[in-house]
């Protein structure tokens, strides 16, 4: 196992800074996306909708850029909403790609702790507008004109998902998913990743934690196994896991909650809203259940006055698996009820 011999360095320049009290009970978000990326937030719709909705605490995460985290930053202190910049930088390591939250780093730092990091953004910021670029032309060479582009891009920089959403919107795919297929038959690209130890020793230079985003979605990007923590933290000091997620069932969210608690881990929480219904509004997580990596960055969370930090069944919106063929009757009628 990774000897962490340099946590206190690396961590957030808030420790041990209370700057804001919670309860147990408050809400909190710590992944939410914006226009700035691939969301369809803008940072005022955003900060407005959890406002609103008595949230206390919440973190931009777009891919891969900070456009949007200091004006989220400002607008939430007028509405007394704590916004940690953050940013999901997409990362490579084993020979797949992970997706890596990183806390605590503000954008426009511009001292020398930080200059690593703020390379490495801008290096995959650079990447994508090539691979746009690339994307957009060939096509075009294809005979696929995108004339929607430009009011898609709506004046921001060009990056591979604009490229994609013309495509779909200029009737050449029918969703993402065909649309990037269509673009690798073409024999380009459309996404950027940096070496994950990079990610992970950057950040933490710069005061950042740094978070395994969506462990157990079983997507493009992939599941996170304990087999793959364990190699993993040999080499790489990652911080924490986002056990609580809008796709993680209670059994992958007490799973991965256990993975962190033996390993000292922190633990994070995040809808990963990308808009209104898209995929989900953003989450009213419990304060108490990432009450460590709060307070990392300086931020005190009041524990319960009575029961568990978290038990199956206390999150409401926790997803509900779908049941096998091989699933017996009455284990159809257990797994759903874990969730009530």
């Amino acid at each position: 196992m990774f000897e962490r011999e340099s946590e206190g360095q690396l961590a957030s320049k808030h420790e041990g800074e209370v700057r804001l009290r919670l309860t147990a009970e408050d809400a909190v978000d710590l992944h939410l996306h914006t226009l700035a990326s691939d969301g369809f937030w803008t940072p005022a719709e955003l900060i407005d909708t959890l406002a609103s909705s008595g949230f206390k605490v919440a973190s931009v995460c777009d891919h891969d850029t900070w456009r949007s985290v200091d004006e989220a930053v400002l607008l939430g202190a007028e509405r007394n909403l704590l916004i940690i910049p953050g940013v999901e930088v997409t990362a490579r390591w084993s020979d797949r790609q992970w997706h890596i939250l990183v806390y605590g780093v503000a954008p426009g730092r511009r001292d020398a702790a930080a200059a690593p990091f703020q390379a490495l953004i801008a290096d995959l910021e650079t990447e994508l507008a090539q691979r746009a670029e690339d994307a957009w032309a060939r096509l075009v060479a294809s005979g696929r004109e995108l004339p929607s582009l430009p009011e898609i891009a709506a004046g921001r920089p060009v990056w591979p998902f604009h490229v994609l959403s013309a495509a779909i919107k200029d009737e050449h795919a029918k969703d993402l998913k065909t649309a990037a297929e269509l673009v690798t038959e073409l024999g380009g690209g459309f996404s950027a990743d940096q070496p994950l130890e990079r990610v992970v020793a950057t950040a933490h230079e710069a005061g950042g934690l740094c978070v395994i985003a969506h462990p157990g979605r079983s997507d493009s990007v992939g599941e996170l196994t304990e087999a793959d923590l364990d190699r993993m933290l040999h080499t790489i000091p990652i911080d924490g896991l986002e056990a609580h997620y809008r796709s993680h069932t209670d059994t992958q969210t007490a799973l991965y909650r256990k993975l962190a608690a033996q390993r000292g881990l922190l633990i994070s929480a995040g809808s990963d809203s990308h808009a209104a219904g898209k995929p989900v509004d953003p989450r009213p997580w419990r304060a108490i259940w990432v009450a460590d990596l709060l307070a990392r960055l300086g931020i005190a969370v009041d524990p319960p006055e009575v029961g568990p930090i978290w038990a199956a069944g206390m999150d409401p919106l926790a997803a509900v698996p779908e049941p096998t063929a091989d699933q017996t009757d009455q284990e159809r009628i257990a797994e759903p009820a874990l969730a009530q």
